[in-house]
């Protein structure tokens, strides 16, 4: 009956379910689908943190990219990207926010280069990287952020339409395989 109801009621769709995975030390996740709809306004409140953004796809040859600095001039790319889907398998995406210093290029960026900036995050010690999006395939993405982030990742947090207290709250131990420790051994491992 709820669903007949929910069906003709009209008004707003329903919110994408929003849970956030808490930990005594170390940055916490949100999982929600953050890309499925309007992508572009999600994009456009990346570019308005002042981060650097990059994005690297993970997948068979013809869906799989390197690091790619997001930009005006590239957000078709990572459009088209979070739109892949290779024989019925979205690759997996993996997105991070790092201060803008003026140094980090794509051609900068290494696999290994991003495992330790994101070894340092989990750890709660100072480094560049302030926020990591991980699209594991199936499922919502992951974002990974300081239990307490800077003002432009909150900025981001609000325009995401993301609250911690309207969050359903989980141990962060029940990410098992795609916290942001296994992420690290992904990159790390080649």
């Amino acid at each position: 009956m709820r669903w007949f109801l929910d069906r003709f009621r009209g008004g707003n769709p329903p919110r994408p379910a929003l849970v956030c995975y808490l930990r005594e030390n170390g940055p916490i996740a949100y999982a929600t689908a953050l890309f499925e709809q309007d992508p572009r306004d999600r994009a456009d409140a990346m570019f308005a943190t002042g981060l650097s953004w990059f994005w690297k796809a993970a997948g068979p040859e013809p869906v799989a990219r390197d690091w790619t600095s997001l930009t005006r001039w590239s957000l078709a790319a990572l459009l088209a990207d979070l739109a892949t889907d290779h024989q019925g398998v979205k690759p997996h995406m993996l997105v991070i926010g790092l201060d803008d210093e003026g140094q980090d290029s794509p051609e900068d960026m290494s696999d290994a280069r991003v495992a330790g900036w994101m070894r340092r995050f989990g750890a709660a010690a100072d480094g560049p990287l302030h926020a990591v999006v991980s699209r594991p395939g199936p499922g919502p993405e992951l974002l990974f952020v300081a239990q307490q982030p800077p003002e432009s990742i909150r900025n981001l947090l609000q325009a995401w339409g993301i609250d911690r207290d309207k969050a359903q709250r989980r141990a962060y131990a029940r990410l098992h395989g795609n916290a942001l420790e296994d992420l690290i051994k992904s990159l790390a491992s080649p």
